[in-house]
């Protein structure tokens, strides 16, 4: 009986599965396991059992997958990264976006005053994925306060988006933090230490820095994979902390 290897354009899917889906949803009843398993004429449990295999692939976390992983596993997994964005979809901008700012400024002033209009932005690409791969990591729980609304949730950049295009789409560029504390965060009010202690500016003044440490925690917690990387953390605290 011939042997049904997986293909790379199949172990592509799966990774971008398993790095939106939070570790508790890898397993076959998972419905987005089921449609995935569908698309690509495999069973649920074939799709599931690749997905937790590739945890083993993380060098910065110490649950695992199954040891079997394959020489093309491990490809898939360091191209992927390497090129990340190449293997997403493009988010789509809009009509205004597409725009130069005098066109902007045009279109809308023929608009007559106090009529209502759409007004959409250009989106970052991939950021969607980046935020879905990030919360998964995380359980969809802030690091530091524990809060699990996602409407409050922010896949924080440690390396600002602006500076490093290279790591836009980077798992270990990310940390998920509430709103408040992630404007903190990016501000250069709060950062962390490499072993992941929260840091306070002296900026902050005595009463709302009191009210952030009573919201958050000493330390951040540690998401299931992607672990923050120690090197952007350095260049957070270096860059735009200010001690």
């Amino acid at each position: 009986m011939a042997t049904n290897l997986w293909t790379e354009a199949q172990l592509i899917e799966v990774l971008k599965l398993y790095c939106r889906t939070p570790f508790g949803r890898l397993h076959s009843r998972n419905p987005e396991i089921i449609a995935l398993a569908n698309r690509l004429g495999r069973t649920p449990s074939a799709i599931a059992l690749k997905a937790v295999n590739f945890a083993n692939l993380d060098p910065t976390i110490e649950r695992k997958g199954m040891k079997n992983v394959s020489a093309l596993d491990k490809e898939v997994w360091n191209r992927f990264f390497m090129e990340i964005e190449n293997f997403l979809d493009e988010e789509t901008p809009s009509k205004l976006s597409g725009m130069e700012e005098n066109a902007q400024s045009a279109y809308l002033a023929d608009m007559p005053i106090g009529a209502d209009f759409f007004v959409t932005v250009k989106a970052r690409k991939n950021q969607t994925f980046f935020r879905d791969m990030i919360l998964a990591s995380y359980d969809a729980k802030c690091a530091l306060s524990a809060i699990a609304a996602p409407e409050l949730l922010i896949a924080s950049h440690i390396v600002p988006w602006s500076v490093a295009p290279d790591l836009r789409i980077n798992p270990h560029n990310g940390i998920c933090l509430n709103s408040l504390h992630d404007r903190a965060f990016d501000k250069g009010l709060i950062s962390f230490s490499d072993d992941l202690q929260t840091l306070y500016s002296s900026k902050l003044p005595q009463e709302t820095g009191a009210y952030l440490r009573e919201l958050g925690a000493d330390k951040l917690t540690l998401p299931n994979r992607f672990q923050p990387s120690s090197t952007f953390l350095n260049y957070h605290r270096t860059h735009i902390f200010t001690p």
